[in-house]
């Protein structure tokens, strides 16, 4: 599937603007996943405890769902402060350090809390349907961020709220997380045992 064109909005912020992109592309990745799956291939798991793509697609809605409040109250923040900076922004070693940690292709593994651990006997309709809603959520979120100082606002991770990061490094590492589960479902799809139509 070829990536999506990208018509660049001069009138935000160049990296919202890339940010913007990133959501296009996953939203556009995440439609060739799913397209023309039947309940049957959406809940299979390639071995006992491993995930499916729908279970896939319900973690990254619980954890998008937090990251979009933090986010959120973040820009909310910024904004009745009047916290702007046009960029560019450059991060520190932490925020670096822990995008790298969640980027796809990353050798660290992470076991899931309780709390973020997907349900069963999901609903496809209903899962896709909080994705995109989740996804529409962040394209206006990043627009509300544009000239925000993405480097001096701080944000706690979600239910790690001792961990501060950027809010520019925030909306990266959604994105990557993303990205990262993107990549489990098509391992998924690709596995020899995914059953046909």
């Amino acid at each position: 599937m070829p990536i999506p064109v990208r018509e660049y909005d001069r009138t935000l912020n160049s990296e919202v603007e890339r940010l913007q992109y990133q959501v296009t592309v996953v939203l556009q990745e995440a439609e060739g996943l799913v397209h023309g799956l039947n309940t049957a291939q959406f809940n299979w798991s390639p071995s006992p405890g491993a995930w499916s793509i729908l279970q896939c697609l319900d973690h990254l809605n619980t954890i998008n769902h937090m990251w979009l409040n933090v986010l959120g109250g973040a820009v909310q923040r910024g904004r009745s402060a009047g916290a702007l900076h046009p960029g560019p922004y450059s991060y520190g070693l932490l925020g670096r350090f822990f995008l790298r940690l969640i980027q796809p292709g990353s050798k660290r593994k992470f076991k899931a809390p309780a709390a973020f651990q997907p349900k069963a006997n999901l609903n496809p309709e209903a899962v896709l349907s909080k994705w995109l809603e989740s996804h529409d959520k962040m394209t206006k979120l990043l627009g509300e961020a544009n000239g925000l100082d993405l480097r001096g606002i701080k944000v706690g991770l979600p239910a790690l709220e001792w961990v501060k990061l950027n809010l520019g490094i925030g909306f990266w590492v959604m994105t990557a997380h993303d990205r990262r589960h993107l990549q489990q479902m098509r391992e998924v799809r690709n596995n020899p045992g995914f059953p046909g139509q």
